[in-house]
């Protein structure tokens, strides 16, 4: 049994290897380009020699990373080529412009349900810190009470601060390195202080701070009594 998937390339579909490796045949039918020239290409742009048998009666075939395939889409002058240049030039304002539905986009080609979760918690965390910084300015906050209490938020859910954090998951943004569930985490400790500073009119940073570091007591203790009841 073979195993493939399949990538959606425009209006072509592209044969694609457990470890995302499109078959290089059906990307150069995607981008108008004569599969006849693969040999020519491949010395070219140096695409290297990766093979995987997708179950064809010829056996292993030649095969393309997404990054190949992009290389390629910039490289070529076929219709087909151009039309993926307009594609990425559009993206790219779209990215610049923040388009959320060009994440959406992104999102829904993922396969990975867990991972379109993750993305749903990032962007909702984002969301409850702004929310949690728009309250503790309009408490008084000022100065590095900001800093103090994102610090507060890091260590209470990652239990160590961001700088470590990122160096021991491998990332540039805190949030990148998060799981889904820490990223929950987070969104309910701040929404949970962002309510209580309302609730309490607390005032001024040492208000703010004692309100924030007894919620991040209090949700550390019910999570690990929850891990701790479902162990």
């Amino acid at each position: 049994m073979y195993a493939v998937s399949l990538t959606k390339l425009g209006k072509y579909t592209a044969r694609t290897s457990p470890d995302g490796r499109l078959s290089a045949l059906d990307a150069l039918r995607a981008l108008g380009e004569d599969e006849g020239n693969w040999e020519l290409l491949c010395a070219k742009y140096d695409l290297g020699t990766g093979h995987y048998d997708f179950g064809a009666p010829h056996g292993a075939e030649p095969t393309l990373s997404y990054d190949q395939f992009s290389l390629l889409a910039f490289a070529l002058q076929t219709p087909e080529a151009k039309r993926w240049r307009v594609r990425a030039r559009e993206m790219l304002a779209g990215y610049l412009e923040g388009d959320v539905r060009l994440a959406a986009e992104i999102a829904e080609r993922n396969p990975e349900g867990e991972k379109r979760r993750w993305l749903s918690a990032r962007l909702e965390s984002v969301e409850a810190r702004k929310r949690f910084m728009s309250t503790v300015a309009r408490h008084g906050g000022e100065g590095s009470v900001f800093q103090q209490v994102s610090s507060l938020s890091n260590r209470s859910v990652l239990n160590m601060n961001s700088a470590a954090f990122r160096r021991e998951r491998g990332v540039r943004d805190t949030r990148d390195g998060m799981t889904a569930s820490e990223l929950m985490r987070l969104t309910y400790l701040e929404t949970a202080s962002a309510q209580a500073i309302e609730a309490h009119a607390a005032r001024g940073n040492e208000q703010i701070l004692e309100l924030h570091r007894k919620n991040a007591d209090n949700e550390r203790k019910v999570w690990q009594s929850a891990l701790g009841q479902a162990s």
